[in-house]
């Protein structure tokens, strides 16, 4: 579908929004100043009318909606816009300690006039154990590394023609730097369905458990947010690795169960599908469908729960799994990361038609070890 409709008109259609005109792009940090500023929360459904004090606003973010969160080891935040139906003049940004929304790694980057090497949609973000940030671009298929420090590009690797053979929505990465001689990624396929594996050091890409029942939607499953049914569907969404790289946590975007799979499995292109199909096996089920996920430096793996507009832990060793937070405000949480005795989500009403700025970007007090 995405030859056909072009890079970002599935996902527009599907939450049944027409593209407008670009709003201005910014952000509010100031802590007096957000306290001031209505957000929209939840008015139905099983978090109406909560409020947990101990959930502190980062930023309130005006303009086109937020997806991606990830965190540098010195605490630097970094955000993703998609460009889906509302028009993002940066599709991947810094967000300052002043509120300023830096361009990244540079405003050329974000020209789509300025030629092919530039940005069509940032969407998944990771930054890795040697600091390096990774950028996913659905929009042109792409998967791009940066030096954190100095934004110079390391890497920039296109997903294959025998990937793109499937319809296919690159939605968020992982990397494990340590595997091979330059490392893995991998990456989750909304579209598709199951993960699409990365080579970096050949730039070489193959699919897995695309047809497993694991890597797709729950077609029993009708995800419902403020009361409504939602008419988006999709297929694996967030995914996330444990601190070793051995196991590739993944979650449906519909569906209610958090899925794991061994990495030596996903990399290995000798691997049969029908074997990679057997080694996925069922860590939880839960109450909610999620759509971003991430690992803490624990091995406890963090779902955003947009039907319980809530966030939620899980132990892989127990399958227990536990609510963290749960709040009116967080309407539709989409990534989330865990940094300094914090967990960090993105919300952004994509429920909604119209959605309704600012956005928020949260983040609650939790016991555990940061993702990278």
């Amino acid at each position: 579908m995405r030859n056909l409709l072009g890079p970002t008109a599935l996902l527009m259609i599907v939450l049944g929004s027409a593209a407008v005109a670009r709003a201005e792009q910014r952000a509010v940090t100031d802590p007096a100043e957000v306290a001031n500023i209505e957000i929209a929360a939840a008015t139905v459904g099983p978090a109406a009318g909560t409020r947990d004090e101990k959930l502190e606003m980062v930023a309130l973010v005006y303009g086109p909606m937020p997806a991606g969160v990830a965190l540098t080891g010195d605490g630097r935040v970094f955000l993703t816009f998609p460009r889906w139906s509302d028009a993002a003049k940066w599709t991947a940004v810094e967000l300052l300690k002043d509120g300023t929304l830096k361009a990244f790694p540079n405003e050329a980057a974000h020209d789509r006039k300025s030629g092919a090497d530039a940005f069509d949609s940032a969407q998944g973000i990771d930054i890795d154990s040697k600091g390096r940030i990774w950028l996913l671009d659905p929009g042109s298929a792409t998967l791009r590394a940066f030096d954190g420090k100095t934004g110079e590009r390391l890497k920039r690797i296109e997903l294959s023609a025998e990937v793109k053979k499937v319809a296919t929505y690159a939605n968020d990465v992982r990397v494990d730097p340590t595997r091979g001689p330059e490392g893995f990624a991998y990456v989750s396929d909304t579209a598709g369905g199951g993960v699409i594996v990365v080579d970096l050091s050949t730039g070489d890409s193959w699919r897995r458990l695309n047809k497993s029942k694991s890597g797709r939607a729950d077609e029993e499953v009708t995800a419902m947010v403020e009361g409504k049914p939602v008419a988006m569907r999709g297929n694996v969404d967030g995914i996330a690795l444990s601190p070793d790289g051995r196991t590739l946590y993944y979650h449906g975007l519909t569906r209610r169960e958090l899925w794991a799979v061994p990495t030596d499995l996903l990399a290995n292109r000798e691997s049969r599908d029908s074997d990679v199909d057997a080694g996925a096996k069922k860590i939880a089920d839960k109450s909610s469908c999620a759509d971003g996920i991430c690992a803490d430096g624990d091995g406890r793996v963090y779902t955003t729960d947009y039907e319980d507009h809530a966030v939620r832990r899980v132990d892989p060793a127990t399958g227990e799994v536990e609510t963290i937070v749960q709040d009116a405000r967080i309407l539709w949480p989409d990534a989330v990361w865990v940094h300094g005795g914090y967990v960090y989500v993105t919300t952004n009403q994509m429920n909604r038609n119209p959605r309704t700025p600012p956005f928020g970007i949260f983040r609650y007090p939790v016991d555990a070890k940061p993702t990278r």
